[in-house]
């Protein structure tokens, strides 16, 4: 079993009795990782801290479908195969077939079944608290076969994988919840199950213990390192002589400038990607041909060189798996001129004249105007937004930058007035962007439109065979994009961490994305 707030490590501070105790065994390998930034729960549903998810939940907790290191979403080792996924076209149910393997087996010996999968389905919609987006669409879930779990939506729904797995979902131990699936007032500093290469055997403020699972059941998991001790370093590779001796892996809380020596860099894709969003309820952004100028005035490949700080490390989106007609991918983002002609072509053809006594452009009353916002948190948001203000005064706009942190950003409760936003939000679909842009239904895609504008179209696209059609599709599909443009994508966000490469061995492979480590599992000793 996983259990945490266990006994201190080094045996310094005694654990009080009512809490559970694990006896930490020997190791013949260990690894030592410092990290500048900690969390104080691991509730599965509960704990969005993203130490949590990354560090520890990842190597521990199962999950059906994970995102691989190329952003797409790939069936885990749980799985027997790739999950069937089925639209009824006259009711519009969306049913996903999930075939597990039989060899797949929680911590204790049970097998995984389908009753799993309902048990955390049962979890989400009842636990106070926890994410309901996708799960409030499921109507029902046979799982009479118990290696089949047979799950039905009343309507499609673009992030089914993230309903048990992706970047945000687990699958629980349907036997942990002893009866009661209201999981609010459980699990706050250990969790009961787990799946993984990995188990956790310790956790407190200060560090926590993983120990390899050497009868573990997927043979490419089988992890190379007996345990992982994790240690809260605050401030850790900040400065000189921050990081603390014989400590193999540093993850700093912010990016350093200053690599400590001996130490190789590591960058990790995060599940997010930094915009520039455009909030179609502003009167002058509402307008496609307003958006499309924008698009025109902006130089993507110098804004995202600015959100990284280097025009030489790799910035760019790739493609974000969303459409197999490739509009998000690096190919359609090599623009290193802005087309300010273009844009000013645009503005005139809808209507925005320049006014010659203001020297603004504008409509009767109506000034083309706009804030440019950026979240504070997000790493270069700040000179992005400067760049996207000064491209769109040269063009007519009227222009203020202001702060607007994420949440304000997309609370849908909030006073227009966004504007054009330079914001970080996860792969895939966001609820709250979806209302933002008005979105019905399944919500909004990677690409910033919304499902049911696309989703039939990209449906007829993987079914058709004959190139001519296939042709015919992708134009429709970017002549949507042309009216629905909503969000300018410049790069995905990156988690860096530092190894002695002298004592490690690291995966040389793109690791998984979901987690900061990545393939924990594979990493080696060399000493």
């Amino acid at each position: 079993m996983i259990a945490g707030a266990c006994s201190a490590l080094d045996g310094d501070d005694a654990t009080p009795a009512q809490e559970p105790v694990t006896t930490i065994p020997e190791a013949s390998t260990l690894l030592r990782v410092a990290s500048g930034e900690w969390t104080d729960c691991l509730h599965p549903l509960l704990c969005d801290d993203d130490v949590a998810r990354t560090l520890v939940l990842e190597h521990v907790v199962p999950k059906l479908m994970e995102v691989d290191g190329e952003g797409r979403y790939v069936p885990s080792p749980v799985l027997a195969s790739e999950p069937e996924v089925r639209v009824d076209d006259e009711t519009g149910e969306q049913t996903i077939v999930f075939v597990i393997d039989p060899a797949a087996r929680w911590h204790d010996g049970r097998p995984i079944t389908s009753s799993d999968v309902t048990g955390t389905w049962l979890a989400h919609l009842r636990t106070p608290g926890a994410d309901t987006r996708g799960h409030r669409l499921i109507t029902a879930i046979d799982d009479s076969d118990p290696l089949v779990a047979r799950v039905t939506l009343s309507q499609r729904y673009a992030d089914w994988p993230e309903l048990f797995g992706g970047q945000e979902g687990w699958l629980l131990q349907a036997d942990a919840f002893d009866g009661d699936a209201d999981l609010s007032d459980v699990w706050r500093d250990f969790v009961p199950f787990g799946a993984g290469p990995f188990e956790l055997v310790s956790f407190d403020e200060r560090s926590l213990v993983l120990v390899a699972r050497r009868d573990h059941w997927a043979a490419g998991r089988q992890a190379r390192i007996d345990q992982v001790r994790i240690e809260h370093v605050a401030g850790v590779g900040e400065t000189e002589g921050s990081v603390p001796g014989g400590i193999d892996v540093v993850l700093p809380a912010v990016r350093l400038d200053r690599v400590p020596e001996g130490y190789g860099q590591r960058d990790v894709a995060a599940p997010a990607v930094v915009g520039v969003f455009f909030d179609r309820r502003t009167a002058p952004l509402g307008s496609a041909g307003v958006r499309a100028a924008v698009d025109q005035a902006l130089d993507r490949r110098e804004l995202a060189s600015l959100g990284t700080g280097s025009s030489d490390r790799p910035s760019l989106v790739g493609c974000l798996a969303a459409l197999p007609a490739d509009e998000a991918c690096e190919a359609d983002l090599p623009r290193t001129n802005a087309d300010l002609d273009a844009a000013r072509f645009l503005l005139e053809l809808d209507g925005w004249p320049v006014d010659p006594a203001t020297g603004v452009r504008g409509r009767p009353g109506l000034p083309l105007a706009t804030p440019v916002t950026y979240d504070p948190a997000v790493p270069g948001a700040r000179p992005i937004a400067g760049a996207v203000a000064e491209a769109l005064e040269s063009v007519g706009f009227a222009v203020e930058v202001r702060e607007l942190d994420h949440a304000s950003w997309a609370d849908p409760a909030r006073a227009e007035g966004a504007g054009v936003s330079i914001q970080a939000v996860p792969l895939g679909t966001t609820s709250d962007v979806a209302r933002l842009y008005g979105c019905s239904g399944a919500g909004m895609n990677a690409l910033g439109w919304c499902d049911a504008d696309v989703q039939g179209l990209v449906d007829r696209l993987r079914r058709t065979l004959a190139e001519d059609g296939q042709d015919s599709l992708r134009a429709d599909i970017s002549g949507r994009a042309a009216e629905a443009l909503s969000w300018l994508p410049l790069r995905q966000r990156v988690r860096t961490w530092l190894f002695d490469g002298t004592r490690l061995a690291v995966p040389s492979s793109q690791p998984l994305a979901g987690g900061r480590l990545g393939a924990l599992h594979a990493f080696e000793r060399l000493d």
